[in-house]
């Protein structure tokens, strides 16, 4: 009779030490940090997504950062929007939002946060902006980096390792 208890208690234990550390190891596979910066105040993304998406009828990729997590109307808002226009989301949360081609191929950045509202298109002569993606399969790498001089400085740095998202998160 205590021998099956010890196994038990064994096994729980065993469950209880392993099971974290499969869960951060889930983790670790998607990677992202965010950030902007206006006027020296800064505002760190902790959520970050990646979608795929249409502008007038071409692919898109689509990385979205925000404070709090999207929920599936934002999300489905994201993917039916322009996906290089800026954008309001419901709820009006703060994001940014970098819009690449399907080669990886930095289009816009976007974001509202801050007290700001840009929208940033990379373009050859420009120096401010500059970004670029690997798309893999059923991810997402890369990294976008816009530093704005001037009376209304801006700063933002998003950096991301990601799988896509394939459905909307459930209500929380």
């Amino acid at each position: 009779m205590i021998l099956p208890l010890i196994r038990s208690m064994a096994v729980t234990a065993f469950l209880v030490t392993t099971l974290p550390v499969i869960a951060v190891a889930q983790e670790a596979s998607a990677q992202a940090e965010a950030s902007l910066s206006v006027q020296g105040r800064p505002t760190v993304y902790n959520h970050v997504v990646a979608l795929r998406g249409k502008s007038f009828n071409d692919p898109r990729i689509i990385v979205i950062a925000t404070v709090k997590p999207l929920t599936a109307k934002q999300i489905e808002q994201v993917v039916k929007a322009n996906a290089e226009e800026t954008q309001t989301l419901e709820g009006n949360a703060s994001y940014i939002k970098a819009s690449f081609k399907p080669d990886g191929t930095l289009r816009y950045l976007v974001g509202d946060g801050g007290g700001a509202v840009f929208s940033k298109k990379n373009e050859a002569d420009q120096t401010i902006l500059k970004g670029k993606a690997t798309i893999t399969g059923d991810r997402v790498q890369g990294e976008v980096i816009l530093s704005e001089p001037g009376d209304y400085a801006k700063e933002a740095k998003l950096i991301f390792d990601l799988a896509f998202l394939t459905e909307a998160p459930e209500a929380q």
